[in-house]
């Protein structure tokens, strides 16, 4: 009895001993457990060098599944792909081989493609292969490039001998030289020279637009100088004589004008008089109070648009963000118009990276390709806000949709945590929800601020941490321009 609890010990500790070793191997070996969960994919390749069963498959370098079997069919590569259960892969998911080294060795790599697509399900199969490049071929390509070169420099060193190294050397040097000078001159003489040769071409363009022409009139001045000169001039001298003998005609004439002025200006100087006395319609108007009634009026109306002036305060906002969960950078420029301490306004501009996506297709032997690029856009926000003490209420267009947002002000003003919300009908790239945002903005210096926080916090396919930063200053010679305007009443 003791004898085979000894050997029923040995028995058990030694089929413990295979499990744990079993279960090491696959995970060191990072093989598919026989009890794992998944579901299988297929996709076709033409050449799949390099790549073997049980290789590797990851997603955005993730490992998601592995390579379960490999097949030939009708001339390609058959892959049978083993997805853990909880990745789900899209109609128009990419596979792609891709090296994983100067040896040749490959591994497999999917994209799960956009939600808007349908889900494969087991035994679908993956319409959009990319191949990898081949190694040996890039390898011969750089072994002759390399050839080239070799016989390129033997040949320079069989050309090149000691003395014309040494000239080459002083020639290079005396081009340095001379560039040196060159340039010295060009930044000394570039403000003058640019000024001439902006006059030259200005002359050079009327000279050639009116040049033909003005050398025509001169030519028919000269001739009609030279043809009616003479008699132009005993024109002249015969005016000049009848001019001196109407003055001494009519001299009697010319000083009864000077006695009709004269008396002109006594009549002038009486009409005066009467109107400074009330008398007349210009006297009554300089007497009646109604013209000086309307004119205190528009005085007092002028008085109030100047006042809304001083009150107008306009602030002009520039910065940029990197969102991580993008990987693009953001562009940002807001116009704050502030006609009150507790009201403002918001107009700004957005230059964002994924505001658009254009999809083409496109079938190469009769296999369909989608190819989606995302474009960039500028989008609009115009949005008012109100202020109770720390708080503030924004309500508006924000990035050319309909949103809400909130601010919390503290440390007297310098810090600053703001809620947006927009986009409701998930309009954007690879969203589901709306847009949300939460962050945090500080100044650092009296223009400088720094900004940070969560993007996009209800759209786990974009969500993303945003870092930056900007100026931000108050102009107060834009409040005078939107005082003047006419059309613009922010009261």
């Amino acid at each position: 009895m003791r004898k085979a609890s000894t050997e029923l010990k040995v028995g058990l500790f030694a089929i413990i001993v295979i499990v744990f070793l079993t279960y090491m191997t696959f995970k060191v070996g990072s093989l598919p457990m026989i009890w794992e969960k998944g579901y299988r994919l297929y996709v076709y390749f033409d050449d799949i060098s390099g790549l073997d069963e049980q290789s590797r498959l990851t997603i955005a370098g993730v490992e998601a599944g592995v390579v379960d079997r490999i097949e030939l069919t009708e001339g390609r590569a058959r892959l049978t792909l083993l997805i853990n259960p909880d990745i789900r892969i899209f109609k128009n998911a990419k596979a792609s081989l891709r090296m994983s080294g100067l040896l040749g060795t490959r591994s497999l790599s999917l994209t799960t493609g956009t939600s808007d697509q349908p889900v494969l399900g087991n035994g679908d199969t993956i319409e959009y292969a990319v191949p990898a490049a081949d190694i040996g071929m890039l390898a011969d390509q750089l072994a002759t490039a390399a050839s080239y070169l070799r016989d390129l420099t033997e040949n320079l060193n069989n050309v090149l001998g000691e003395t014309q190294r040494e000239e080459l050397r002083e020639s290079i040097g005396n081009l340095r030289v001379i560039t040196g000078n060159l340039r010295e001159l060009s930044q000394d003489s570039k403000e003058p020279m640019g000024r001439i040769i902006a006059q030259l071409d200005v002359f050079t363009r009327s000279l050639s637009e009116d040049g033909p022409g003005f050398v025509e009139d001169m030519r028919s001045v000269a001739r009609t100088l030279n043809e009616k000169g003479p008699a132009l001039i005993d024109n002249l001298d015969e005016a000049a004589r009848e001019l001196k003998e109407v003055i001494g005609e009519n001299r009697y004439a010319f000083r009864e004008s000077m006695d009709n002025i004269r008396e002109a200006s006594e009549s002038a100087t009486k009409i005066a008089r009467k109107i400074e006395q009330g008398e007349g319609t210009l006297g009554k108007l300089s007497k009646d109070d109604t013209l000086y009634n309307s004119l205190t009026k528009i005085s007092q109306t002028a008085e109030k648009s100047f006042d809304f002036v001083e009150r107008l305060r306009t602030y002009l906002d520039f910065y940029t963000e990197y969102n991580t969960g993008e990987s693009e950078w953001k562009g940002y420029f807001d116009l704050t118009l502030q006609p009150q301490k507790d009201k403002y306004y918001i107009l700004g501009l957005v230059s964002d990276p994924r505001g658009s996506v254009e999809t083409t297709e496109t079938t190469i032997n009769g296999f369909t390709v989608t190819e989606e690029e995302v474009k960039s856009k500028v989008e609009f926000t115009a949005q008012f806000a109100k202020r109770f003490n720390d708080v503030a209420l924004r309500v508006g267009l924000m990035e050319n949709t309909f949103g809400v947002g909130a601010d919390y002000f503290f440390y007297d003003d310098r810090g600053r945590i703001k809620l947006d919300l927009w986009d409701f009908s998930a309009d954007e790239v690879d969203a589901d929800n709306a847009h949300g945002r939460l962050g945090i903005d500080y100044s650092i210096f009296k223009y400088l601020f720094v900004s940070g926080g969560i993007d996009n916090f209800l759209n786990s396919d974009r969500r993303g941490v945003y870092v930056g930063g900007g100026v931000k200053f108050e102009d107060e010679d834009l409040k005078y321009l939107f005082g003047n305007s006419p059309s613009i009443n922010l009261q």
